[in-house]
């Protein structure tokens, strides 16, 4: 007898090889999942979860130190708070009063930068007519400068909490935040420029690449908020220039260079009108303020100066370098620009060509004014610093030294022709610069590698800064 299928004894055995394989199948998935959690894996997750909750964690803080900050702006260190009071909020008034007065007449107003600071707030800030809702206006533009330097390190393929964790170590930042505080241009300057940086990222990403209409777009915002940058705070042209020679230098398309060109060409205009208003790059008729304090006499007296603000927001980054190579790797590398230079510096400072870093009331920096309240009388501390400063910039150099180069040399050339710099002038510049990599180092992929530690470290590092820089200014009368 011939059984036929969907007989019982038939449809028994084809429904029993069904279930056995599949559910074979299925002891195999559940097979797969338990070795794969009982092989380190889960610990693996844990491990994740809870480093990510130590980052949220710290995230959080930075933010509460920063608005707690905001509480107690009177204690900051920056001179912000007296430049505010003394001629800033007025400014502001003055410019929504009688906006062509302003111009015409902006050497009275005793203020050194050009007046976009004075009109973006005057005009575009709705919070400015009273002091308290503009200074609330500035500290969240203050935080809107730590967002962006967030996604800026997010179009570098960093994760969100990363970038997040990282970019928050300029919460702490005595200066930068000083100036957030009590809305000084400066503030509105960082603002303006981390978004260029955020724009020329995303450029330089293309850069190898065939045009496309995204380019033009980026190349666009690139320059207006560049050149808004150097509106609000002239000595930030140095991004500009970079911009140009980098482009000049590195972009295979001569479409996006005749962009970059057309976009500042049109962009310079205000620029040029207000050469025509005022008969000069100043209003020199009614102040004498850049013609008396601004000199290119005073860039070599500013190298040593320049040099230890590199070292101060930098050395931190070369724990990575030391933890990989060793110490004595490191000091093979930097030991002879550092005997050359400090040898340099010795000579000058016992010949007396130095005697001047003993002699600033203002700027000068935290370390110069540290050697001052320990009685450092020939500022050792100072010049050995500010010597390993250069072995930094040397180091840069070395590395790649055209991208470098046409990066550094405008920011010692701009920076140094001030009669006093200040800390705050390259607060939080310098760690823009490094972190965003736009300083060519293969420290910044060691940067990447290890987010977590060197958060860390420089938020120790800053909130320590902070709090001393406090009390000197506050307690110690420095």
């Amino acid at each position: 007898m011939v059984e036929v299928v969907g007989t019982a004894p038939t449809s028994a055995m084809v429904i029993t090889k069904f279930v056995y394989r599949h559910s074979w199948k299925t002891n195999k998935s559940i097979i797969s999942l338990v070795e794969f959690l009982t092989t380190g894996n889960l610990q693996i997750i844990m491990l994740t979860t809870k480093k990510n909750n130590y980052k949220f964690f710290l995230i959080l803080l930075s933010i509460i130190f920063y608005l707690i900050g905001s509480y107690y702006k009177i204690f900051s260190v920056s001179g912000a708070s007296g430049d505010f009071e003394a001629f800033v909020f007025n400014n502001i008034q003055l410019f929504r009063e009688d906006l062509i007065y302003a111009i015409k007449n902006y050497g009275l107003l005793g203020d050194a930068n050009y007046p976009f600071f004075y009109i973006f707030h005057a005009y575009l800030n709705p919070f400015s007519q009273e002091a308290e809702s503009y200074l609330f206006s500035t500290l969240i533009i203050g935080f809107l400068t730590y967002l962006i330097f967030s996604l800026s390190l997010r179009n570098l393929e960093i994760k969100l909490i990363d970038s997040l964790l990282l970019s928050s170590v300029i919460l702490y930042l005595p200066w930068f935040t000083g100036r957030a505080y009590w809305g000084t241009s400066a503030n509105l300057g960082w603002f303006f420029l981390i978004i260029s940086f955020y724009f020329f990222i995303k450029v330089k990403k293309n850069i190898q690449l065939n045009y496309n209409n995204k380019d033009l777009i980026n190349i666009f915002f690139l320059c207006l908020f560049s050149a808004a940058a150097l509106y609000v705070r002239v000595s930030l042209i140095f991004f500009p220039i970079y911009l140009v020679f980098y482009f000049l230098l590195y972009d295979k398309l001569l479409k996006r260079k005749f962009y970059l060109l057309l976009f500042y060409s049109i962009l310079s205009i205000p620029g040029f009108f207000l050469i025509f208003t005022w008969g000069g790059i100043y209003d020199h008729a009614n102040s004498s303020v850049v013609k008396e304090y601004h000199s290119y006499k005073n860039i070599f007296k500013n190298f040593p100066v320049l040099l230890n603000f590199f070292f101060f927001y930098l050395w931190p980054i070369f724990l990575l370098e030391i933890k990989e190579s060793g110490i004595v790797h490191v000091l093979k590398n930097s030991i002879n620009s550092f005997i050359l230079i400090f040898s340099i510096f010795l000579i000058l400072n016992f010949t007396g060509h130095l005697s001047y870093l003993s002699d600033y009331t203002h700027g000068g920096g935290a370390i110069l004014k540290f050697g001052y309240y320990i009685n450092d009388s020939n500022n050792l501390i100072f010049l050995v610093t500010s010597s390993i400063g250069f072995s930094i910039i040397n180091f840069f150099l070395k590395e790649d030294y055209k991208k470098n180069l046409i990066l550094l040399l405008p920011i010692f050339i701009i920076y140094g022709f001030p009669q006093a710099i200040y800390q705050d002038y390259l607060e939080p510049l310098i760690i823009f610069l490094f972190f965003l990599g736009l300083i060519k180092t293969h420290l910044f992929y060691k940067l990447r590698e290890n987010i977590f530690f060197i958060s860390i470290f420089y938020i120790i590092y800053f909130f320590s800064t902070n709090i001393v820089s406090v009390y000197f200014k506050n307690f110690l009368f420095l």
